[in-house]
């Protein structure tokens, strides 16, 4: 028996044993849900085509299990928990995001990204560490291709997309002055593809000049 038909074995028998929700089940049900959020992201990210619709799924499954948890009073006095129920709602929200971008989808990408970035400047308020900066800077760059997507982007899109992309920039250099170890790796990588990103956008732009300074920054 997999891990996850053993957490829900364990939720029916507490349900039946009980007969509410508790403390006990919250934790189980966001367990569950981080596990439909990895294996929706390995399908997603194996590309292959008959994986997508499965990687939706369990994006939405874990959406769904949010929702859930998010009617129970009592996790409001619970904050760690609530902290980790938005951490994967952001998550789902993301690859969703990432999902439909990857499908052209790029309204339904744009609707999935703005929630995982407004749920993570709240989250912000909570606990302002560098990977909520460095999740609303993937935030930002994804959203600035998109808007910068050459077939249909209109001159006000490809204005909001270098908005966007200078925000990631900014983040990720912040970061960048900060962060040490393994992480500085990812932080550096970051910034390139939001330069490079940026790069493409000012060259849309015909700002020529400020795209070819961008090249040579990345």
């Amino acid at each position: 028996m997999i891990l996850k038909e053993i957490i829900q074995s364990q939720l029916k028998q507490h349900h039946d044993t009980h007969g509410k929700f508790t403390v006990e089940v919250a934790k189980q049900e966001l367990l569950l849900t981080e596990m439909h959020v990895k294996i929706a992201d390995l399908l997603r990210t194996s590309r292959l085509g008959t994986n997508q619709e499965k990687s939706k799924h369990h994006y939405l499954q874990a959406l769904q299990r949010v929702a859930g948890l998010e009617s129970q009073t009592f996790l409001k006095k619970r904050p760690s928990l609530l902290y980790n129920l938005r951490t994967d709602q952001v998550a789902a929200h993301l690859g969703l995001g990432c999902l439909y971008r990857d499908q052209k989808l790029d309204q339904e990408a744009m609707e999935h990204l703005a929630k995982a970035h407004d749920l993570t400047q709240e989250l912000t308020t909570i606990e302002d560490s560098s990977g909520q900066q460095d999740r609303l800077g993937v935030f930002l760059t994804i959203q600035g291709e998109i808007l910068n997507e050459p077939q249909q982007a209109t001159p006000e899109d490809k204005r909001r997309a270098l908005v966007k992309q200078q925000m990631a920039v900014a983040i990720f250099r912040q970061l960048e002055q900060t962060t040490i170890g393994p992480l500085r790796e990812q932080t550096l990588r970051r910034l390139m593809e939001a330069l490079l990103s940026m790069a493409d956008t000012l060259e849309n732009l015909e700002l020529y000049t400020e795209s070819q300074d961008a090249m040579r920054d990345s």
